[in-house]
């Protein structure tokens, strides 16, 4: 019998924004790609499928707190941002069309959480000093 070891997108605190809400659902994202990487690498289809399914709702929700928070503290990137937000919901959308007919590939699960780090890591630590200035925290 062949152990099929679970692949990792790690969260760490260097990923904190230091808004509750946002880092919350920042590590639900990351739990949600473990979960898939898991199914896929345990060859689960439909699984899979259910996983891709939640990420994209998850996202939808997740993007639209944080938009709303962007526009409160009066974050001046927030069209960029936006527009990067709509560009990987497209990529998510197709992404979960294809998984019905396909089975989801390990290049899937390594794009969703080179995605969702990158993203983490650099644009949305882009608020960062917003947020500071709403919470008067320096």
């Amino acid at each position: 019998m062949t152990t099929v070891k679970k692949p990792s997108m790690e969260w760490t605190d260097e990923m904190l924004t230091g808004h509750a809400l946002i880092d919350a659902q920042h590590r639900e994202l990351f739990a949600c790609i473990n979960e898939l990487a898991l199914a896929t690498a345990e060859q689960r289809t439909l699984l899979a499928v259910y996983c891709i399914t939640r990420l994209k709702h998850f996202v939808r929700n997740h993007f639209k707190t944080e938009e709303a928070v962007m526009r409160d503290c009066g974050f001046p990137e927030l069209q960029a941002h936006i527009k990067e937000h709509e560009e990987f919901r497209a990529k998510l959308i197709s992404l979960q069309i294809n998984s019905v007919h396909l089975d989801v590939t390990t290049e899937t699960v390594e794009f969703l959480g080179n995605w969702l780090g990158d993203h983490v890591l650099h644009s949305d630590h882009e608020l960062v000093p917003y947020l500071k200035k709403v919470s008067g925290l320096h």
